[in-house]
């Protein structure tokens, strides 16, 4: 793995990571600049998947990885910024999906 390839996997994490932190400020989409953050973040985000897999990285690896990196960061997100209770249930199920996920790579 190039550090260009690092550098473009990082930034499709932390843009669709911050559109979906950004989602509670839009109100439903009601209010217009939180609205195009969201937009602009997703759109960024996925222009950089779209350049990962230009690049050769696997689409069947790429979402998985990403996917799973954007529940755990929303997790810590909805915690420290939104205060959220980091209950025994919810951390119980992203295990699971943390386990889940590490299985689907050995099969």
């Amino acid at each position: 793995m190039t550090a260009g390839t690092l550098a473009l996997f990082i930034a499709a994490t932390l843009f669709q990571l911050a559109g979906a932190s950004i989602l509670p400020a839009t109100r439903g989409m009601t209010a217009p600049l939180p609205s195009f953050a969201v937009f602009a973040c997703y759109a960024i985000g996925l222009v950089c998947m779209a350049r990962l897999v230009v690049s050769g990285v696997n689409l069947s690896l790429l979402i998985p990885i990403i996917t799973l990196a954007i529940i755990i960061g929303s997790v810590v997100v909805g915690i420290t910024v939104y205060g959220d209770s980091p209950s025994s249930m919810k951390l119980a199920w992203l295990a699971g999906a943390v386990v889940c996920m590490g299985l689907s790579f050995t099969a």
